[in-house]
């Protein structure tokens, strides 16, 4: 989420230098700063930043725990992920750690949540007490990221705005070569594309949640195919890994 937060405050930041810089060269007032209507546009998701974060290292854990046997950082990562939803609403309720023994190593490779570990049960467990909180997400972080991306959007419109503003500037002049406005126009050019490209990524992300969900849902509720499951959710985690990328780019952190 962070990349797309990081998007926010470049964009804010780009906006008022376009602005402020064909306000210096037509000869208007300017300023060297961002301004309030700057500042407005810049947007806090520290909240679903930690939880985007948590839900990555609560994936990679269940990987981990079902590929090497180690049992104590799923269950840490399950605990760090309740507390982590339980800060972006009551809607999210954390979900309290199972008990079980303390850095606990599951002897050989687990190919199945059920099949042949005396240990798999103790994964089981865990799956089974973190999936009301990871249902929970799936569910409420997309509209979180929903609004961030509406912000976004309209802030990356009024920025492509103000960049045809300044290239029209810049064309007026009759002392610019034609070398020299394609150079201004393709930086342009790339510029929007770029932003454009990380906030589409948080308008598709819901499609990772609900991907997530329901490997997890099928894991806790025992499936025969849990090997399966434990591969999707990993591949899913690399999906949400990009996310959490895209979103720090909005807000610049």
């Amino acid at each position: 989420m962070k990349d797309a937060l990081n998007t926010n405050r470049l964009v804010a930041l780009k906006t008022s230098r376009e602005r402020e810089a064909d306000a210096y060269i037509t000869g208007r007032s300017y300023l060297l700063r961002m301004d309030d209507r700057d500042k407005e546009m810049l947007l806090d998701a520290k909240e679903q930043v930690a939880v985007l974060a948590a839900l990555d290292q609560y994936a990679k854990a269940l990987v981990k725990a079902a590929d090497q046997g180690v049992i104590n950082e799923l269950e840490a990562a399950s605990s760090r992920l309740g507390t982590a939803a339980g800060t972006i609403g009551s809607a999210i309720a954390p979900t309290a750690a199972p008990v079980i023994g303390p850095a606990l190593k599951l002897s050989g490779r687990v190919v199945g949540l059920g099949l042949g570990n005396a240990y798999a049960a103790e994964i089981q467990s865990i799956v089974r007490a973190t999936d009301p909180t990871i249902q929970q997400i799936a569910e409420t972080m997309p509209i979180s990221l929903s609004t961030i991306a509406t912000v976004a959007s309209a802030q990356a419109e009024g920025f492509e705005v103000q960049r045809q503003i300044t290239l029209d500037t810049i064309r007026r002049d009759p002392k610019v070569d034609r070398l020299t406005l394609y150079k201004e126009y393709m930086v342009a050019r790339g510029e929007v594309e770029t932003t454009d490209t990380q906030i589409n990524a948080l308008v598709s992300s819901a499609g990772i949640f609900d991907q997530l969900a329901k490997a997890h849902g099928a894991l806790a509720k025992g499936s025969p195919d849990a090997a399966i499951l434990v591969k999707q959710f990993a591949a899913t985690s690399s999906e949400l890994a990009e996310l959490i990328k895209a979103v720090r780019n909005t807000q610049g952190s």
